[in-house]
């Protein structure tokens, strides 16, 4: 089971009480969510991820374990990678998260044997500066207390000559009209 596109359901973000522990955010599969999809695991991850980076970027290398890889920069340039919860819990610190907005506007999630992987496209802006566009995507793999993030890859969307490559490909390609529509709510925030 996959899910793509907008997100499109306020009542996926509503869990059992029992489901995470604020001190320690990891998505669970415990009793209180043992008959979630992995789908719902997904999205509880997301909201959980993105919160905690809002409020409390002290916390986010719980998310992460002794095998996690953390791979974060701009599109086009190269990165390195970070293994393991202690380096990247340096390397978080070296980006100095404060003050973090985030407004997602896609999740797409999907099964991977025992894993889920996750990919998010949204804004996000640190120290109240201006929203830059990323892309990231989550490998969660499971644990006994339910799954940790496995692969953590972030790329910044480089911004710079959108609009000529937009009218460019608005130019070059055919049009095409569909039937129907996407159910979206629109992007969701959290700060």
């Amino acid at each position: 089971m996959a899910s793509s596109g907008p997100i499109t359901h306020t009542e996926q973000y509503q869990q059992p009480t029992s489901a995470t522990s604020a001190a320690a955010p990891t998505a669970t599969a415990d009793q209180g969510t043992s008959n979630l999809g992995k789908d719902e695991v997904a999205w509880f991850f997301v909201e959980q991820y993105y919160t905690t980076l809002s409020k409390n970027p002290e916390k986010l290398h719980l998310f992460y374990g002794k095998r996690s890889q953390f791979v974060y920069g701009q599109e086009g340039q190269s990165a390195n990678v970070s293994v393991g919860r202690p380096t990247i819990q340096d390397r978080i610190k070296d980006l100095d998260f404060q003050n973090c907005k985030v407004r997602v506007s896609n999740v797409d999630s999907q099964a991977s044997f025992e894993n889920i992987v996750i990919q998010v496209i949204g804004e996000t802006s640190n120290k109240a500066g201006d929203p830059k566009k990323f892309v990231q995507t989550f490998v969660l793999a499971q644990q006994p207390s339910g799954y940790f993030v496995l692969n953590d890859i972030l790329r910044f969307i480089d911004e710079e000559g959108e609009e000529d490559l937009t009218e460019q490909v608005e130019q070059e390609a055919p049009r095409v009209r569909c039937r129907g529509g996407a159910v979206g709510r629109g992007p969701t925030y959290f700060s």
